[in-house]
C-alpha cells in the first residue's frame, strides 16, 4: 500500500520537479530520468536531503530512487572537474587599426600535434579572401604565432601576422582581384579558425576545433571625416581627435582614380590631419574621367585648404603620393610655389608617363599610349617598363649641364 504525505503549505525547496524539461544547478548543468521521466535539477546541500522528505505528494516508495539519483549526480561533478578544457583560439585585441599587431594563441590543445589556423574574410564586393598555416603545439598543448613557426601553408617560419599579410583570393574566386577598402566607416571582419591536423581551408576534413573573429579598422574612434566640395576641390578631409594643431599630409593616388581614403583615415587614426584628394576619375571633377583635366593651380588650392585650416601646422604639411601620384608629389614641389615640409613617395616615376597637354599638368586619356606596356602569359598588364627613365615623355626630362 502506497502512502501520501500531505502537506498544507510546501517549503521553499534547493531543488524543483518539473516534468520533461532540463534543468541547470548553480555551477553545471545536469540532467537525468526516472522511470516517470521526470528531470531533476538539484542544488547540493545538507539542507537538500534533509528536506527531501517534505516534498508534497512524493510517493514514499520513490523517496530511495530520488536518492540514488542525487548519488549519481554528485559522482558527475566529480568526472566533470576532472575533465579537460576544450580548445580555445584567442586574438588580443579583437577590434585593432589595420597596421596594428594581434597575438593570436590557441590553448588546451593535444600536446605535440599538427594543427592548421585559417583566416577568411570577404571584402567589401563579396569576395573570399583567405590565409591559412600549419603548426605543431607545444609540450603544453598550446600554440603561439608570436613564437612558433608556420611549417607550411600560406608562408613559413615565424610570422605573428602572417595570417592578415597572406591574405589572398580563395581558389574560384575572380581573378585580378586587389584588396582595396572602400567604406572606411565599416572594418574588414576576419574569421580565424582552429582545424584539427595539417589541412587546407578548402579540405575541412576535421571539425573546428575553435575560432575566433577578429576587427580590423582603417579608421579610430574620435576622427573626424568632412567632405570637401569648395573652389572645385573634391577630396576627403580626415582630423585627429582633440583640438590640435596637427602635422598634416595631402594624399595622392595613382592611376585607378577616384576618390580613395583608407590611407587619409589611418593617417588621422595616428595624429596626422590628411586631406583624400581626386584629381581625375571622379564624377565631380571635369570629363573626361579617363585624363587629367585639372591643372597646376587645381593642386596649389588643395595645398593651401589643407594648410590654413586652424587646426594643421601650417609649417608641418607633406606630400605622399602612390604610381602616377609620385609624379604629381614631385612636380607640386617643384612647380607651383609651395613648400612642403616633406615628400614620401611610394613605388611611382620621376616624370609623367603620360603625354601632358599643355604646361599646367593636364594629360591625354590614360592608355593613349600603350607601347611600353608588357603583358603575362594570363594577360596581365604590366607597368614595370613604363616608367623607366627612357621612356618617359619629353617634357618630364630637363637637361643636366
Amino acid at each position: 500500500m502506497i502512502r501520501t504525505v500531505r502537506r498544507r503549505k510546501t517549503p521553499r525547496l534547493g531543488f524543483t520537479l518539473r516534468p520533461a524539461r532540463t534543468f541547470s544547478a548553480n555551477y553545471v548543468g545536469y540532467k537525468w530520468a526516472d522511470s516517470h521521466n521526470i528531470m531533476v535539477g538539484i542544488h547540493m546541500s545538507v539542507v537538500t536531503l534533509r528536506r527531501l522528505t517534505d516534498v508534497k505528494m512524493i510517493p514514499c516508495i520513490t523517496l530511495h530512487r530520488r536518492l540514488v539519483c542525487l548519488h549519481r549526480a554528485v559522482g558527475a561533478v566529480r568526472w566533470r572537474s576532472s575533465y579537460k578544457q576544450v580548445p580555445l583560439l584567442t586574438a588580443t585585441p579583437v577590434r585593432a587599426l589595420i597596421d596594428e599587431p594581434i597575438s593570436i594563441k590557441g590553448h588546451f590543445l593535444t600536446p605535440h600535434s599538427p594543427v592548421t589556423l585559417c583566416a577568411q574574410m570577404h571584402c567589401e564586393d563579396g569576395d573570399l579572401w583567405e590565409a591559412f598555416a600549419h603548426y605543431n603545439t607545444n609540450a603544453d598543448g598550446t600554440v603561439n604565432l608570436s613564437r612558433d613557426h608556420s611549417v607550411g601553408g600560406s608562408y613559413l617560419g615565424c610570422a605573428p601576422m602572417g595570417l592578415f599579410w597572406a591574405l589572398q583570393p580563395a581558389p574560384g574566386e575572380r581573378e585580378g582581384l586587389r584588396l582595396r577598402k572602400k567604406n572606411i566607416a565599416t572594418p574588414y571582419v576576419v574569421h580565424m579558425s582552429l582545424l584539427d591536423g595539417h589541412v587546407t581551408p578548402r579540405e575541412r576534413q576535421s571539425a573546428e576545433l575553435a575560432a575566433v573573429t577578429t576587427e580590423r579598422w582603417y579608421v579610430a574612434p574620435g576622427v573626424k571625416r568632412i567632405d570637401v566640395r569648395q573652389n572645385g576641390i573634391v577630396g576627403t578631409l580626415f582630423l585627429p581627435p582633440g583640438r590640435g594643431p596637427f602635422p598634416a599630409m595631402l594624399d595622392l593616388w595613382g592611376m585607378g582614380g577616384g576618390l580613395i581614403e583608407y590611407r587619409s583615415a589611418l593617417f588621422a587614426s595616428k595624429g596626422y590631419a590628411s586631406l583624400s584628394l581626386a584629381y581625375f576619375g571622379h564624377k565631380d571633377l571635369p570629363a573626361p574621367q579617363s585624363s587629367i583635366n585639372v591643372g597646376d593651380a587645381y593642386f596649389k588650392s588643395a595645398y593651401r585648404l589643407l594648410q590654413d585650416h586652424p587646426q594643421v601646422c601650417a609649417d608641418r604639411v607633406g606630400i605622399i603620393g602612390l604610381s602616377f601620384g609620385v609624379y604629381l608629389t614631385l612636380r607640386i614641389a617643384i612647380h607651383i610655389g609651395v613648400k612642403p615640409s616633406c615628400l614620401i613617395c611610394i613605388n611611382g616615376p620621376v616624370g609623367s608617363t603620360i603625354k601632358l597637354l599643355d604646361q599646367d599638368g593636364r594629360t591625354e586619356s590614360f592608355g593613349s599610349d600603350q607601347k611600353y606596356w608588357m603583358y603575362d602569359d594570363q594577360g596581365h598588364v604590366s607597368f614595370r617598363d613604363i616608367s623607366l627613365p627612357a621612356n618617359l615623355s619629353s617634357e618630364s626630362k630637363v637637361k643636366v649641364m
